[in-house]
Protein backbone atom coordinates (compact mmCIF):
# COMPACT_ATOMS: atom_id res chain seq x y z
CA UNK A 1 0.00 0.00 0.00
CA UNK A 2 1.68 3.51 -1.21
CA UNK A 3 0.33 6.85 -0.86
CA UNK A 4 1.76 10.02 -2.24
CA UNK A 5 0.84 13.45 -1.97
CA UNK A 6 2.36 16.86 -4.04
CA UNK A 7 5.86 18.01 -2.59
CA UNK A 8 6.82 21.59 -3.11
CA UNK A 9 8.85 20.59 -5.71
CA UNK A 10 6.32 19.21 -7.31
CA UNK A 11 7.53 15.40 -6.60
CA UNK A 12 5.84 12.65 -4.95
CA UNK A 13 7.11 11.16 -1.70
CA UNK A 14 5.68 8.09 -0.62
CA UNK A 15 3.62 7.13 3.07
CA UNK A 16 6.59 7.02 5.43
CA UNK A 17 7.70 10.59 4.14
CA UNK A 18 4.14 12.07 5.95
CA UNK A 19 4.20 13.54 9.28
CA UNK A 20 4.70 10.52 12.05
CA UNK A 21 1.15 11.24 13.62
CA UNK A 22 -0.21 11.10 9.96
CA UNK A 23 1.18 7.65 9.85
CA UNK A 24 0.00 6.43 13.18
CA UNK A 25 -3.85 7.78 12.35
CA UNK A 26 -3.41 5.50 8.76
CA UNK A 27 -2.19 2.64 10.83
CA UNK A 28 -4.93 2.84 13.43
CA UNK A 29 -7.54 3.41 10.77
CA UNK A 30 -7.03 -0.13 9.59
CA UNK A 31 -4.61 -2.34 11.82
CA UNK A 32 -5.62 -5.62 9.96
CA UNK A 33 -4.57 -4.07 6.89
CA UNK A 34 -0.75 -5.10 4.98
CA UNK A 35 1.09 -1.46 5.93
CA UNK A 36 2.86 -2.99 8.61
CA UNK A 37 4.30 -5.23 6.60
CA UNK A 38 5.22 -3.25 3.75
CA UNK A 39 8.71 -1.78 5.36
CA UNK A 40 10.83 -2.07 9.02
CA UNK A 41 9.74 1.22 9.71
CA UNK A 42 5.71 0.53 9.72
CA UNK A 43 6.37 -2.99 11.21
CA UNK A 44 8.39 -0.79 14.00
CA UNK A 45 5.67 1.18 14.54
CA UNK A 46 3.24 -0.92 14.69
CA UNK A 47 4.59 -2.58 17.02
CA UNK A 48 5.68 0.45 19.31
CA UNK A 49 2.10 1.58 19.31
CA UNK A 50 1.50 -1.63 21.24
CA UNK A 51 3.35 0.05 24.12
CA UNK A 52 1.03 3.18 23.93
CA UNK A 53 -1.76 0.91 24.08
CA UNK A 54 -0.81 -0.77 26.98
CA UNK A 55 -0.23 2.81 28.90
CA UNK A 56 -3.76 3.70 27.29
CA UNK A 57 -5.94 0.58 28.12
CA UNK A 58 -3.80 -0.19 31.88
CA UNK A 59 -2.55 2.83 33.15
CA UNK A 60 0.61 4.32 34.04
CA UNK A 61 0.97 2.06 37.11
CA UNK A 62 1.20 -1.26 34.36
CA UNK A 63 4.82 -0.17 33.82
CA UNK A 64 5.92 -0.83 37.24
CA UNK A 65 4.35 -4.12 36.94
CA UNK A 66 6.02 -5.39 33.78
CA UNK A 67 9.20 -4.38 35.45
CA UNK A 68 9.06 -6.24 38.56
CA UNK A 69 7.60 -9.74 36.40
CA UNK A 70 10.31 -9.11 33.55
CA UNK A 71 13.05 -12.03 34.11
CA UNK A 72 9.47 -14.52 33.59
CA UNK A 73 8.00 -12.02 31.09
CA UNK A 74 11.57 -12.82 29.16
CA UNK A 75 11.49 -16.07 29.41
CA UNK A 76 8.08 -16.26 27.98
CA UNK A 77 8.81 -14.40 25.37
CA UNK A 78 11.85 -16.03 23.93
CA UNK A 79 9.82 -19.05 24.34
CA UNK A 80 7.59 -18.06 21.46
CA UNK A 81 10.73 -17.42 19.33
CA UNK A 82 10.47 -21.29 17.96
CA UNK A 83 7.62 -19.61 15.44
CA UNK A 84 8.24 -15.91 15.57
CA UNK A 85 12.44 -15.58 15.78
CA UNK A 86 12.35 -13.89 12.49
CA UNK A 87 10.10 -11.55 12.33
CA UNK A 88 11.30 -10.24 16.09
CA UNK A 89 15.09 -10.14 15.00
CA UNK A 90 13.64 -7.20 12.47
CA UNK A 91 12.36 -5.25 14.83
CA UNK A 92 15.18 -5.93 17.30
CA UNK A 93 17.85 -5.11 14.24
CA UNK A 94 16.09 -1.58 13.85
CA UNK A 95 15.66 -1.08 16.87
CA UNK A 96 19.40 -1.68 17.71
CA UNK A 97 18.70 -4.20 20.62
CA UNK A 98 20.88 -6.58 22.37
CA UNK A 99 20.42 -9.83 24.58
CA UNK A 100 21.52 -7.82 27.82
CA UNK A 101 20.30 -6.47 30.75
CA UNK A 102 22.57 -3.99 31.26
CA UNK A 103 20.63 -0.58 30.53
CA UNK A 104 19.62 0.54 34.35
CA UNK A 105 17.74 3.73 33.17
CA UNK A 106 15.59 1.90 30.48
CA UNK A 107 15.12 -1.93 31.79
CA UNK A 108 12.86 -2.47 28.64
CA UNK A 109 15.84 -1.55 26.10
CA UNK A 110 16.80 -4.75 25.19
CA UNK A 111 15.32 -8.26 23.42
CA UNK A 112 12.19 -10.09 25.08
CA UNK A 113 10.53 -6.53 25.48
CA UNK A 114 10.72 -3.78 23.37
CA UNK A 115 10.69 -6.18 20.06
CA UNK A 116 7.52 -7.83 21.20
CA UNK A 117 4.76 -4.82 22.85
CA UNK A 118 2.59 -7.13 20.55
CA UNK A 119 2.79 -10.40 22.68
CA UNK A 120 3.04 -8.70 26.25
CA UNK A 121 -0.13 -7.09 25.63
CA UNK A 122 -1.83 -9.97 25.20
CA UNK A 123 -0.46 -11.51 27.82
CA UNK A 124 -1.47 -8.61 29.92
CA UNK A 125 -5.35 -8.09 28.06
CA UNK A 126 -5.57 -11.52 29.02
CA UNK A 127 -5.78 -13.89 31.73
CA UNK A 128 -5.47 -18.04 31.11
CA UNK A 129 -6.15 -19.28 35.05
CA UNK A 130 -3.93 -22.38 35.28
CA UNK A 131 -5.35 -24.82 38.01
CA UNK A 132 -3.61 -24.60 41.87
CA UNK A 133 -4.10 -26.65 44.62
CA UNK A 134 -5.94 -24.83 46.72
CA UNK A 135 -8.24 -22.99 44.69
CA UNK A 136 -10.56 -25.85 44.31
CA UNK A 137 -12.63 -28.19 47.06
CA UNK A 138 -13.84 -30.94 46.92
CA UNK A 139 -15.77 -33.02 49.55
CA UNK A 140 -12.30 -35.24 50.20
CA UNK A 141 -8.65 -34.03 49.26
CA UNK A 142 -8.71 -37.81 47.73
CA UNK A 143 -11.76 -37.02 45.41
CA UNK A 144 -8.99 -35.49 43.24
CA UNK A 145 -5.69 -35.61 41.80
CA UNK A 146 -3.62 -32.30 40.50
CA UNK A 147 -0.93 -32.48 38.19
CA UNK A 148 -0.96 -28.74 36.91
CA UNK A 149 -4.42 -29.48 36.42
CA UNK A 150 -6.98 -31.20 38.34
CA UNK A 151 -8.68 -34.49 37.96
CA UNK A 152 -12.12 -35.09 39.55
CA UNK A 153 -12.86 -38.50 40.59
CA UNK A 154 -15.96 -38.36 43.25
CA UNK A 155 -17.03 -35.32 44.68
CA UNK A 156 -20.29 -33.88 45.56
CA UNK A 157 -18.95 -30.13 46.52
CA UNK A 158 -16.91 -28.55 43.15
CA UNK A 159 -15.63 -25.06 44.55
CA UNK A 160 -13.32 -23.07 42.84
CA UNK A 161 -12.43 -19.33 43.37
CA UNK A 162 -9.84 -17.71 41.88
CA UNK A 163 -9.04 -13.59 41.80
CA UNK A 164 -7.11 -11.44 38.85
CA UNK A 165 -7.62 -7.83 37.36
CA UNK A 166 -8.77 -7.37 34.07
CA UNK A 167 -8.68 -4.03 31.87
CA UNK A 168 -12.27 -2.76 30.97
CA UNK A 169 -13.54 -4.12 27.94
CA UNK A 170 -15.39 -7.36 26.86
CA UNK A 171 -14.01 -10.69 27.19
CA UNK A 172 -15.26 -14.46 26.81
CA UNK A 173 -15.19 -17.42 29.73
CA UNK A 174 -13.75 -20.61 28.45
CA UNK A 175 -12.61 -23.78 30.01
CA UNK A 176 -10.12 -26.08 28.83
CA UNK A 177 -10.78 -29.76 30.19
CA UNK A 178 -11.02 -33.59 29.17
CA UNK A 179 -14.34 -35.74 29.57
CA UNK A 180 -14.00 -38.74 30.37
CA UNK A 181 -17.35 -40.85 31.55
CA UNK A 182 -18.32 -37.23 32.76
CA UNK A 183 -20.95 -37.05 34.78
CA UNK A 184 -22.74 -33.28 36.77
CA UNK A 185 -21.07 -30.75 34.50
CA UNK A 186 -24.20 -29.63 33.20
CA UNK A 187 -25.49 -28.40 36.63
CA UNK A 188 -22.31 -26.00 37.44
CA UNK A 189 -22.21 -21.77 38.16
CA UNK A 190 -20.03 -19.89 36.90
CA UNK A 191 -19.83 -16.51 38.05
CA UNK A 192 -17.41 -13.04 37.19
CA UNK A 193 -18.00 -10.75 40.29
CA UNK A 194 -16.37 -7.36 40.54
CA UNK A 195 -17.63 -3.83 41.20
CA UNK A 196 -18.94 -1.25 39.43
CA UNK A 197 -18.28 2.47 41.17
CA UNK A 198 -18.16 0.67 43.93
CA UNK A 199 -21.18 -1.33 43.84
CA UNK A 200 -20.80 -5.14 43.58
CA UNK A 201 -22.00 -6.73 40.51
CA UNK A 202 -22.52 -9.97 39.22
CA UNK A 203 -22.49 -12.15 35.55
CA UNK A 204 -23.86 -15.48 36.07
CA UNK A 205 -23.37 -18.50 33.19
CA UNK A 206 -24.52 -21.78 33.14
CA UNK A 207 -23.03 -24.48 30.50
CA UNK A 208 -25.63 -25.99 28.52
CA UNK A 209 -27.91 -28.41 30.11
CA UNK A 210 -26.81 -31.24 27.88
CA UNK A 211 -23.39 -30.79 28.20
CA UNK A 212 -22.39 -34.35 29.69
CA UNK A 213 -23.65 -35.46 26.51
CA UNK A 214 -22.67 -33.21 24.01
CA UNK A 215 -19.02 -33.13 24.27
CA UNK A 216 -16.74 -35.85 23.00
CA UNK A 217 -15.26 -38.54 25.15
CA UNK A 218 -10.90 -38.76 25.68
CA UNK A 219 -10.51 -35.43 23.95
CA UNK A 220 -8.97 -32.35 25.12
CA UNK A 221 -12.10 -29.34 24.48
CA UNK A 222 -11.92 -25.63 24.70
CA UNK A 223 -15.51 -24.92 25.86
CA UNK A 224 -16.86 -21.74 25.38
CA UNK A 225 -18.87 -20.66 28.83
CA UNK A 226 -20.03 -17.19 28.60
CA UNK A 227 -19.42 -13.42 27.14
CA UNK A 228 -18.84 -10.94 29.79
CA UNK A 229 -18.15 -7.08 30.46
CA UNK A 230 -15.48 -4.50 32.55
CA UNK A 231 -16.47 -1.47 33.69
CA UNK A 232 -14.41 0.93 33.23
CA UNK A 233 -12.40 1.99 36.26
CA UNK A 234 -12.29 5.63 37.79
CA UNK A 235 -8.39 5.44 38.50
CA UNK A 236 -6.86 6.90 35.44
CA UNK A 237 -3.34 5.90 35.97
CA UNK A 238 -3.96 2.11 37.08
CA UNK A 239 -7.39 1.48 34.90
CA UNK A 240 -7.50 -2.42 36.13
CA UNK A 241 -9.90 -3.55 37.92
CA UNK A 242 -10.52 -6.98 40.41
CA UNK A 243 -12.64 -9.83 39.45
CA UNK A 244 -13.45 -13.01 40.71
CA UNK A 245 -14.36 -15.89 38.92
CA UNK A 246 -15.79 -18.82 40.71
CA UNK A 247 -17.21 -21.85 39.48
CA UNK A 248 -19.31 -24.40 42.19
CA UNK A 249 -22.10 -27.21 41.74
CA UNK A 250 -25.86 -25.72 42.38
CA UNK A 251 -27.20 -29.16 42.53
CA UNK A 252 -27.15 -32.54 44.60
CA UNK A 253 -25.57 -34.45 41.58
CA UNK A 254 -21.93 -36.65 41.86
CA UNK A 255 -19.45 -35.06 39.92
CA UNK A 256 -16.77 -37.36 38.47
CA UNK A 257 -15.14 -38.22 35.30
CA UNK A 258 -13.59 -35.04 33.97
CA UNK A 259 -10.02 -33.21 34.39
CA UNK A 260 -10.02 -29.21 34.35
CA UNK A 261 -7.00 -27.88 32.65
CA UNK A 262 -7.32 -24.18 32.86
CA UNK A 263 -10.11 -21.86 32.62
CA UNK A 264 -9.24 -18.99 30.00
CA UNK A 265 -10.11 -15.20 29.88
CA UNK A 266 -9.85 -14.03 26.30
CA UNK A 267 -10.58 -11.73 24.45
CA UNK A 268 -13.45 -11.65 22.04
CA UNK A 269 -11.97 -13.70 18.76
CA UNK A 270 -13.53 -14.38 14.86
CA UNK A 271 -14.38 -17.98 15.87
CA UNK A 272 -15.71 -18.23 18.71
CA UNK A 273 -18.06 -14.81 18.31
CA UNK A 274 -18.45 -14.39 15.24
CA UNK A 275 -18.92 -17.76 14.26
CA UNK A 276 -21.03 -18.69 17.60
CA UNK A 277 -18.37 -21.80 18.20
CA UNK A 278 -19.61 -23.66 21.56
CA UNK A 279 -16.38 -25.40 21.45
CA UNK A 280 -13.59 -27.13 19.92
CA UNK A 281 -11.61 -30.47 20.43
CA UNK A 282 -8.59 -32.20 19.72
CA UNK A 283 -7.76 -35.96 19.93
CA UNK A 284 -5.40 -35.65 22.82
CA UNK A 285 -5.58 -35.60 26.43
CA UNK A 286 -1.77 -35.39 27.90
CA UNK A 287 -1.89 -32.29 29.42
CA UNK A 288 1.91 -31.30 28.84
CA UNK A 289 0.28 -30.15 25.11
CA UNK A 290 -1.85 -27.41 26.31
CA UNK A 291 -0.58 -25.90 29.59
CA UNK A 292 2.55 -23.79 28.65
CA UNK A 293 4.57 -23.55 31.97
CA UNK A 294 6.42 -20.38 30.99
CA UNK A 295 3.16 -18.87 30.46
CA UNK A 296 1.63 -20.29 33.63
CA UNK A 297 4.59 -19.22 35.81
CA UNK A 298 4.09 -15.67 34.11
CA UNK A 299 1.22 -15.26 35.32
CA UNK A 300 1.59 -16.76 38.59
CA UNK A 301 4.56 -13.54 39.15
CA UNK A 302 1.99 -11.19 37.83
CA UNK A 303 -0.98 -12.36 40.46
CA UNK A 304 1.65 -12.03 43.21
CA UNK A 305 2.51 -8.62 42.34
CA UNK A 306 -1.20 -7.50 41.46
CA UNK A 307 -2.07 -8.72 45.13
CA UNK A 308 1.32 -7.47 46.69
CA UNK A 309 2.54 -11.07 48.04
CA UNK A 310 6.03 -10.49 47.09
CA UNK A 311 6.71 -7.12 45.23
CA UNK A 312 10.11 -7.71 45.01
CA UNK A 313 10.16 -11.29 44.29
CA UNK A 314 11.83 -12.30 48.03
CA UNK A 315 12.95 -16.22 47.89
CA UNK A 316 12.10 -16.79 51.81
CA UNK A 317 8.42 -16.54 50.35
CA UNK A 318 7.58 -17.83 46.96
CA UNK A 319 7.09 -20.92 45.06
CA UNK A 320 7.23 -21.43 41.04
CA UNK A 321 6.79 -24.31 38.72
CA UNK A 322 10.25 -24.86 36.74
CA UNK A 323 11.46 -27.10 34.10
CA UNK A 324 14.39 -29.42 34.15
CA UNK A 325 16.34 -28.49 31.04
CA UNK A 326 18.38 -31.89 31.35
CA UNK A 327 15.30 -33.63 31.32
CA UNK A 328 13.77 -32.51 27.94
CA UNK A 329 13.70 -33.80 25.06
CA UNK A 330 12.48 -31.85 22.64
CA UNK A 331 11.64 -34.50 20.27
CA UNK A 332 9.77 -36.52 22.87
CA UNK A 333 5.96 -36.23 24.32
CA UNK A 334 7.78 -37.28 27.59
CA UNK A 335 8.15 -33.40 29.00
CA UNK A 336 8.91 -34.03 32.96
CA UNK A 337 8.12 -30.84 34.89
CA UNK A 338 8.60 -30.09 38.72
CA UNK A 339 7.05 -28.03 41.07
CA UNK A 340 9.57 -26.79 43.67
CA UNK A 341 8.58 -24.52 46.53
CA UNK A 342 11.80 -21.99 46.92
CA UNK A 343 11.88 -21.34 50.66
CA UNK A 344 15.12 -20.82 52.30
CA UNK A 345 16.62 -19.86 48.37
CA UNK A 346 19.44 -22.70 49.16
CA UNK A 347 17.53 -25.05 46.35
CA UNK A 348 15.84 -24.42 43.18
CA UNK A 349 14.46 -26.13 40.44
CA UNK A 350 16.35 -24.92 37.34
CA UNK A 351 19.51 -27.00 37.10
CA UNK A 352 21.67 -25.76 34.28
CA UNK A 353 25.00 -24.80 36.45
CA UNK A 354 23.33 -21.88 38.42
CA UNK A 355 24.88 -21.18 42.07
CA UNK A 356 23.03 -21.87 44.78
CA UNK A 357 23.52 -17.40 45.53
CA UNK A 358 22.46 -16.70 42.01
CA UNK A 359 18.73 -14.66 42.59
CA UNK A 360 16.03 -15.71 41.36
CA UNK A 361 16.26 -13.27 38.11
CA UNK A 362 20.39 -14.62 37.70
CA UNK A 363 19.06 -18.19 37.49
CA UNK A 364 16.28 -17.19 35.54
CA UNK A 365 18.84 -15.37 33.30
CA UNK A 366 20.75 -18.45 32.95
CA UNK A 367 18.04 -20.94 31.95
CA UNK A 368 16.77 -18.21 28.85
CA UNK A 369 20.41 -18.85 27.60
CA UNK A 370 20.14 -22.75 27.88
CA UNK A 371 18.88 -25.51 25.29
CA UNK A 372 16.10 -27.01 27.94
CA UNK A 373 13.83 -23.56 27.07
CA UNK A 374 14.76 -24.00 23.01
CA UNK A 375 13.77 -27.43 23.37
CA UNK A 376 10.76 -27.05 25.10
CA UNK A 377 9.40 -24.54 22.88
CA UNK A 378 9.54 -26.73 20.02
CA UNK A 379 8.09 -29.42 21.83
CA UNK A 380 4.81 -27.13 22.97
CA UNK A 381 4.36 -24.91 19.79
CA UNK A 382 5.65 -27.10 17.08
CA UNK A 383 3.16 -30.00 17.46
CA UNK A 384 1.06 -29.10 14.62
CA UNK A 385 -0.49 -33.04 13.83
CA UNK A 386 -3.78 -32.46 15.77
CA UNK A 387 -6.48 -31.75 14.00
CA UNK A 388 -9.57 -30.22 15.78
CA UNK A 389 -13.35 -30.58 14.83
CA UNK A 390 -15.49 -27.38 15.57
CA UNK A 391 -19.20 -27.86 16.92
CA UNK A 392 -20.97 -24.47 15.84
CA UNK A 393 -24.64 -23.81 17.93
CA UNK A 394 -25.96 -23.74 14.67
CA UNK A 395 -25.58 -25.23 11.39
CA UNK A 396 -25.94 -21.60 9.63
CA UNK A 397 -22.76 -21.12 11.47
CA UNK A 398 -21.20 -23.74 10.41
CA UNK A 399 -21.83 -23.44 6.69
CA UNK A 400 -20.49 -20.02 7.12
CA UNK A 401 -17.21 -21.13 8.47
CA UNK A 402 -16.56 -23.42 5.84
CA UNK A 403 -17.17 -21.37 2.80
CA UNK A 404 -15.02 -19.06 4.33
CA UNK A 405 -12.01 -21.45 5.45
CA UNK A 406 -12.76 -24.84 4.24
CA UNK A 407 -14.09 -28.25 5.28
CA UNK A 408 -12.59 -29.24 8.87
CA UNK A 409 -14.65 -32.47 8.80
CA UNK A 410 -12.83 -34.14 5.97
CA UNK A 411 -9.50 -33.19 7.58
CA UNK A 412 -11.39 -35.02 10.92
CA UNK A 413 -11.95 -37.93 9.58
CA UNK A 414 -8.36 -38.15 7.01
CA UNK A 415 -6.71 -37.92 10.38
CA UNK A 416 -8.90 -40.48 12.19
CA UNK A 417 -8.76 -43.06 9.44
CA UNK A 418 -5.21 -42.65 8.61
CA UNK A 419 -3.81 -41.26 12.63
CA UNK A 420 -1.06 -39.78 10.49
CA UNK A 421 0.32 -36.30 10.39
CA UNK A 422 -1.27 -34.11 7.00
CA UNK A 423 1.12 -31.19 6.06
CA UNK A 424 -0.42 -28.08 6.79
CA UNK A 425 -1.00 -27.19 3.19
CA UNK A 426 -2.76 -30.03 2.18
CA UNK A 427 -5.50 -29.58 4.86
CA UNK A 428 -9.03 -28.61 3.62
CA UNK A 429 -9.64 -26.03 6.42
CA UNK A 430 -7.69 -22.96 6.62
CA UNK A 431 -8.27 -21.83 9.69
CA UNK A 432 -4.53 -22.03 11.87
CA UNK A 433 -3.36 -24.60 9.58
CA UNK A 434 0.31 -23.63 12.08
CA UNK A 435 -2.05 -24.55 15.73
CA UNK A 436 -0.53 -21.56 17.12
CA UNK A 437 -3.99 -19.66 17.92
CA UNK A 438 -4.99 -21.58 20.59
CA UNK A 439 -1.85 -22.18 22.37
CA UNK A 440 -1.16 -18.36 23.12
CA UNK A 441 -3.17 -15.82 24.50
CA UNK A 442 -5.24 -13.89 21.85
CA UNK A 443 -3.27 -11.63 19.63
CA UNK A 444 -6.02 -8.81 19.17
CA UNK A 445 -4.72 -5.63 16.82
CA UNK A 446 -4.54 -2.12 17.46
Amino acid sequence: MLVTYPTDSGDFAMIDRLPLEIQIKILCLNPSSCLKFTSKHFYTLYNDLYYDKIVEGFGQDIISLIVRVLPWLKLYIKSLDTFRYASRMVLARQLRLSDTDDDTDDPFNCWYVKDSWKYIYSVLKNNRLFAEYDDYKVDEPTNYVFNHYVEVNQTYLLSYKKKSFLAPGKYNLNIALVAQNVSGLGTTKFEIMYKDHGVPKTQTFFPPTNINDILPKDQFCFLKVGEFSVPPSNNPSNKLVEIQCSMEEIGLYRKLGFSIFFIDISQPTTLFNDFELLYYTVKETNYKYFINMPLKNLYKAIAEVQFGKTATFNESNYSFDFLFDEEIDGDSAEIKHHHHAVEDGSKHGVSNGSSNHDTISEKLIKYRNSPGLSNYSRFFFNNKYKNRYFKFNTIYQRRQFINRYGDFDIDWKDFNDTNEQKDPKDKKCSYDKLGLKWKIPIVGEL
